[in-house]
């Protein structure tokens, strides 16, 4: 297939079925990844989701996950003596 038809089989694919390709994409991707990469991928994706949000939504969602002990450690981690 030329890469004309398949663009224009992808655009004839229903919301359903590109949700599926991107979920078969996706999973590609994850299977095709070594623990290194996964890491990787993950801590980008989650400082790529925090950075754009503002300085009271990153406490928040660092408190949903952590508990205060946690957040007091990073805090004490990124400011002087």
């Amino acid at each position: 297939m030329t890469t004309d038809e398949l663009y224009a089989k992808y655009e004839s694919l229903n919301s359903q079925q590109i949700r599926d390709f991107v979920d078969a994409y996706a999973e590609r991707c994850v299977d095709d990844m070594d623990m290194k990469c996964l890491m990787q991928f993950v801590f980008d994706a989650i400082v790529e989701n925090l950075i754009i949000q503002g300085p009271k939504q990153i406490l928040e969602e660092v408190f949903y996950v952590y508990d205060e002990d946690v957040v007091a450690e990073l805090i004490e981690s990124v400011t002087p003596d």
